[in-house]
């Protein structure tokens, strides 16, 4: 107990000073959270017998949100090569599944084994989607909107507004107006009370997340050995009415269905935790698993959404 208590006083005031602070600490942390995490899926699938090409798959993995990154800084991430040819190559999504399913079925051709060469190629392109371009929105998130810093930390504090409520909702009154689980089969201790108690705290603060980031930001700036020079200057995010509802019920449900994917993988993987290296939290994927799915949700509800 005293281990995670440790982990969130230290992890979470951490991660609100990435969020907003620059732009290569940002991207040193995603592709912290993406290396580990891809590096635990791996393990896990390499540890029950699964054949993966992991080494593949991590250089793919990793070498993503970097193309994002410098592609929303509008930089060409083959610029520094010295050949023409490449400083006219720009990043394309989908010119990188296309390099990555070509160089996976490259490595089959190579090998002389035949068997699961199509489990191969699929698992270790799944990790990489599934790990790597999935919590690459982050960066998206923070580079395509005003305030996206701001936006990303708003995420975050929705996926543990999430988590906190459903699970003291659950821990509380779970089973007792609804009988049947939420997936029982998957994750026993999920309730249908926790589900809906999640989707109204995030509700509950988006509708107030300008007032909480704002008395976060006069708190830190009044403490004089922190900052001398500080001054908040916020543009609100303002998000309120049916489209607080709609980016509620999406987070609640993209959440709880993050998490339950994870859970599937190991159930089906027989582990219990992806990795240990969080004194008590588990693994890196346990820790990110439904931000995966919710930083897609985030980046689209304000892509295509939010400013309707």
């Amino acid at each position: 107990m005293l281990s995670r208590l440790f982990i969130i006083l230290l992890f979470v005031p951490f991660l609100l000073w990435i969020f907003l602070k620059g732009n290569v600490m940002f991207l040193v942390f995603t592709l912290v959270i993406i290396g580990m995490s891809l590096f635990e899926f791996y393990k896990m699938l390499k540890d029950k017998g699964f054949e993966v090409a992991s080494r593949i798959g991590m250089g793919l993995g990793l070498f993503l949100p970097i193309a994002i990154y410098f592609q929303e800084n509008s930089k060409n991430v083959f610029s520094y090569f010295k050949f023409a040819l490449f400083k006219q190559i720009n990043f394309d999504m989908g010119g990188f599944i296309v390099f990555a399913i070509m160089l996976l079925a490259l490595r089959q051709i190579l090998k002389v084994k035949i068997q699961n060469a199509m489990a191969e190629i699929s698992y270790t392109l799944f990790g990489i989607i599934y790990v790597s371009y999935l919590f690459s929105h982050i960066l998206l998130i923070k580079y395509e909107f005003p305030n996206g810093n701001i936006l990303v930390v708003m995420t975050f504090m929705l996926i543990w507004a999430c988590d906190i409520s459903a699970y003291l909702v659950g821990m509380a009154i779970g089973g007792k107006i609804f009988k049947h689980r939420l997936a029982p089969k998957i994750s026993p201790k999920k309730s249908i009370e926790g589900a809906i108690a999640g989707i109204l705290g995030v509700f509950l603060v988006i509708l107030s997340f300008d007032k909480i980031y704002l008395f976060i930001a006069n708190f830190v700036c009044g403490i004089s050995f922190l900052s001398k020079n500080c001054s908040v200057n916020y543009n609100y995010v303002a998000i309120g009415g049916l489209k607080a509802l709609i980016l509620a019920l999406a987070i609640g449900i993209f959440a709880e269905l993050g998490d339950l994917v994870e859970s599937k993988i190991k159930r089906e993987l027989e582990v219990k935790d992806s990795g240990n290296l969080l004194l008590g939290h588990g693994g890196f994927l346990d820790r990110f698993d439904s931000a995966l799915f919710v930083l897609p949700i985030v980046y689209y509800f304000m892509k295509y959404v939010a400013y309707l």
